[in-house]
């Protein structure tokens, strides 16, 4: 059969309760330094007792240290959780406030376009008139700007090409002229050919004279 289950309760009977008191005491004290020998980790365990008696062990026989580690630990986990308190309180105020200013916009950004006006006073409703008024004025004025500065540019444009337009009918009109001086300079010198062939002689020359004289046909035509 298993190990019967204690029941976790007060025990009535003082002798009982005073040998189970001193039974686990011993073995929760050795457990303390098993654990501080084993882990090399610092333990501290105080016990007292119903009768105020006090019981402690404390890894390398020093529980000042090891409290006064304690205390600064609780210290600085106490002041930062109270740091921590203020900065959830600052964001959250300061979100807060953004939320204010996002629906003030919102409502700005609906009277603009003529909705929800039934809230607005006089008094705003005229300044909400005169806004309007100057930011159409504003609007007005930009878009002349634009349009300024866009016809400008289209007249350089213009501009630009009419005279690129001028040079290219400049070289076009050098290029043909130069042609028809070529075409007629060729014409020229086919004229003159023809010329100079008809007055050739049609056969060699009669021979009057020496003998040197006998070639003056043949010596005509070559120097032609």
């Amino acid at each position: 059969m298993g190990k019967k289950r204690v029941e976790l309760k007060r025990i009535q009977n003082p002798s009982s309760r005073h040998a189970t008191f001193s039974k686990r005491k011993n073995g929760l004290l050795k457990k303390a330094f098993e654990l501080s020998v084993l882990c090399d980790a610092e333990v501290a365990l105080i016990i007292f007792s119903e009768t105020g008696k006090i019981y402690e062990f404390a890894s390398n026989n020093d529980m000042t240290a090891i409290l006064g580690k304690y205390r600064v630990h609780e210290e600085g986990t106490e002041l930062s959780s109270s740091t921590s308190l203020q900065n959830v309180k600052y964001h959250q105020s300061g979100i807060e406030k953004l939320q204010e200013k996002l629906n003030m916009l919102q409502r700005k950004e609906k009277n603009l376009v003529g909705e929800d006006l039934e809230l607005l006073t006089m008094k705003e409703l005229q300044r909400l008139e005169k806004q309007l008024q100057m930011g159409i004025k504003r609007i007005s004025d930009r878009k002349m700007r634009i349009f300024s500065q866009s016809s400008k540019l289209l007249v350089q444009k213009v501009r630009s090409l009419e005279d690129e337009n001028k040079k290219l009918q400049t070289k076009l009109g050098s290029r043909g002229e130069s042609s028809t001086s070529v075409q007629e300079s060729a014409s020229v010198r086919q004229t003159n050919l023809h010329l100079g062939l008809n007055t050739l002689p049609s056969g060699p020359s009669e021979v009057t004279g020496d003998g040197d004289n006998s070639h003056i046909g043949e010596t005509e035509i070559s120097n032609f």
